[in-house]
């Protein structure tokens, strides 16, 4: 048996018996802040696909070693451990438990391989092919790959090209309410150190181990400078018209949209009609309500005051998926009134 080190890539190897792994990838895809965590966490719930996890990202490059030497779960514990003394319990920007299988994004260890943004393109798709092949090896290979990564959200059709026969699944979510969660995940991202982000992504070390840059950020997305909510803004903006755009090139028996909305409301529903989808049964009996909490929406001030123009530059995207955004708008712009904004 090869012995591990911390100067050895374990996996080295062993990375020819990759070469016959075969995998079927679906793709969650929704922008940042929509709910593809919730949606990716149901779906895995239904114990019908393999998934990128914690582990995978944080133990990559030793997958096949610790699989084939039979040592996974005892890196899995290890990587417990680390988690718990380091005081991890939960994501910190949206509370949600953190432990070696938490489901998690693949533009993780594109960014860490790379450096760079973590949207697939023909310079780091090997990586996430040899990602999913490692993920297919090491778990049950009758399942289907559930796969997620929002900056691929404003990127589908390009997936699309390089993997033909993937399905989506599209979460859509009112995007003003995804740029006051954007606004406000940023700020704490850059006011609190979160702890198991450090750990999973090098953008995030790269700006807490940079004082200047960390000082700089700060300052540029506090609510006292009016980039943070252009730059959110122009971003959500950007990726929401890509899909509006191109959805129409997309074969409709290649994919399926739901709502953040539809998902609180009523999640078992929603989670078995993109299982029917996919041809799908689910293989346990989760209680879905049960992850459910509702949170109050408050948007932040800056973004109620803006709110008629951001409408008005997401006016079809909202139409189109859901008349319940436009008519939220209405009372959002009524608050604003009251207010004085």
């Amino acid at each position: 048996m090869q012995s591990k080190t911390n100067n050895t890539v374990s996996d080295k190897p062993y990375l020819n018996l990759l070469q016959k792994v075969d995998f079927n990838p679906i793709f969650i895809m929704g922008d940042h802040r929509s709910g593809t965590t919730l949606l990716y966490k149901l779906l895995v719930a239904t114990e019908c696909f393999n998934f990128v996890k914690a582990y995978h990202i944080l133990k990559y490059d030793e997958l096949l070693f610790n699989h084939i030497n039979q040592t996974e779960e005892q890196a899995i514990q290890e990587l417990a451990q680390l988690f718990k003394s380091l005081g991890i319990s939960n994501r910190t920007i949206d509370k949600v438990i953190v432990t070696p299988n938490l489901p998690e994004e693949y533009g993780f260890i594109i960014n860490n391989k790379t450096g760079k943004r973590a949207g697939l393109n023909p310079n780091n798709l090997p990586i996430l092919k040899e990602l999913c092949r490692k993920i297919q090896l090491v778990s049950d290979p009758d399942k289907p790959l559930l796969l997620k990564n929002p900056w691929d959200f404003p990127n589908y059709m390009y997936v699309k090209s390089v993997f033909p026969a993937a399905k989506f699944i599209f979460i859509h979510r009112n995007p003003i309410h995804i740029i006051n969660s954007k606004l406000k995940a940023i700020r704490l991202m850059l006011s609190t150190r979160c702890e198991y982000t450090a750990l999973i992504s090098r953008d995030y070390r790269n700006i807490l181990n940079q004082p200047l840059r960390h000082l700089i950020s700060r300052i540029l997305y506090s609510p006292y400078f009016n980039f943070a909510l252009s730059k959110v803004t122009q971003k959500t903006v950007q990726f929401h018209h890509y899909y509006f755009n191109n959805i129409i090139y997309l074969p409709k028996t290649d994919y399926i949209y739901i709502t953040y909305e539809q998902l609180c409301d009523a999640p078992k529903t929603t989670i078995l009609k993109s299982l029917d989808f996919l041809k799908l049964k689910s293989k346990s009996n989760f209680d879905y309500e049960s992850v459910i909490e509702p949170r109050p929406i408050n948007l932040l001030p800056e973004v109620t005051k803006k709110y008629d123009k951001i409408f008005q530059k997401l006016e079809p995207y909202m139409r189109e998926i859901s008349g319940s955004y436009a008519e939220g708008y209405k009372e959002a712009k009524k608050y604003a009134e009251i207010l004085g904004m």
